[in-house]
């Protein structure tokens, strides 16, 4: 099976990487631009209908493994350079690949945006480097343009001691995301304060953020992966996140009663449920759609500086930004458990191909 790679000294000049949640909304996508780009791959799932389906149309090899079984997933990575980790809620499901590259010294890739995945990534920084492989977690739309913008803004205000970030997701939802963002309902808001993850109410803050093409959004307070990458990235040790939501201060006002319900025992699972037949953008509206981000980043004397970017489709840009960063871990391998930014550089956002990126004025406030 040693057909791989010069990142490992297995064999072929090209990294194999193997897409873990194929079959996902997401997963399909990353598949399919992956091909596209010639790269070298495997796909992989837990349902082995619905993995050899997806390999037959992408005309790729398929393995079928679960998360549960550690000894089978170490076979199924034994000869992969790079996983693609791409099967959500990565709250269930990130930690035991992350196990498994380290025991079998493979690169880890995720599209997570939920922040105590990513400061559990990042806690394993000491063991990656000890297996010699990346760990770098949110190379998707969560987090790379916001990341982008808080390097940029933290070398333009390198005194800066917090942050409000703000995404902006347009042309609907994938099963994957609504999962997400009900357990994320469920389990409450939260922001970075004085280095520590505090609690506190859905939408607790409401903003206006200005956007390119003049552009504006209403975004409220919610839990992102940013509070962790941020932090990562530019040294802040207070963070808030937002996104745009429907009816915020409604949002607000029955927090605890919403997060009581989502609690009771059932009424996740019955949601979850429900949310496994929603199809998820169809193509038509990732062409027509683009999202955005946001960031404004403060000193102790109350300077500030904002940046906003504007990209293609959440999902389109996910895609691509994940099959980037294969090549980008391909051709300069790194180690540790790092940003995108801190990966593959600040400008990694713009080695993206195929993505129109529109960035927004520089706003400096004294």
């Amino acid at each position: 099976m040693n057909e791989t790679t010069n990142l490992s000294g297995r064999g072929d000049t090209r990294a194999r990487v193997l897409i873990y949640g194929i079959y996902g909304y997401t997963g399909t996508l990353v598949g399919r631009e992956a091909v596209s780009r010639g790269l070298k791959i495997v796909v992989a799932g837990r349902d082995q209908e619905r993995t050899d389906a997806a390999a037959h149309a992408l005309g790729v090899p398929s393995r079928v493994v679960s998360l549960e079984d550690s000894a089978a997933l170490d076979s199924a990575l034994a000869d992969v350079d790079i996983v693609a980790h791409c099967a959500g809620p990565y709250e269930r499901t990130s930690a035991p690949m992350v196990d498994a590259c380290l025991r079998t010294r493979t690169h880890y890739l995720d599209l997570t945006g939920e922040a105590d995945v990513f400061e559990a990534v990042y806690a394993r920084d000491a063991d990656a480097r000890a297996a010699g492989v990346a760990l770098v977690p949110g190379v998707g739309f969560d987090v790379v343009p916001t990341d982008h913008l808080v390097a940029v803004a933290k070398a333009a205000l390198p005194d800066a001691i917090s942050a409000d970030i703000a995404v902006i997701s347009r042309g609907g939802f994938s099963r994957g995301t609504l999962t997400t963002a009900l357990l994320g309902m469920a389990s409450g808001n939260k922001i970075r304060e004085s280095g520590r993850f505090v609690p506190t109410a859905h939408s607790h803050r409401v903003l206006t953020v200005d956007l390119p093409r003049a552009k504006r959004a209403t975004v409220g307070t919610t839990p992102l992966g940013d509070l962790a990458s941020a932090a990562r990235t530019a040294d802040l040790p207070n963070v808030t996140t937002f996104t745009a939501l429907p009816g915020a201060t409604m949002l607000r006002r029955f927090d605890r009663p919403l997060r009581r319900l989502l609690t009771t025992r059932g009424v996740a699972a019955v949601m979850e449920k429900l949310l496994s037949r929603v199809p998820g953008p169809s193509e038509s509206a990732r062409v027509r759609s683009r999202s955005a981000g946001w960031v404004r980043l403060t000193d102790a004397a109350g300077r500030s500086v904002e940046r906003s970017i504007e990209v293609d489709n959440t999902y389109v840009f996910t895609a691509k930004s994940m099959v980037q960063a294969m090549v980008a871990l391909t051709e300069a391998p790194v180690v540790g458990a790092l940003t995108p930014s801190g990966a593959f550089g600040v400008n990694f956002i713009d080695t993206v191909p195929g993505i129109l990126l529109l960035r927004g004025d520089v706003v400096e406030v004294p």
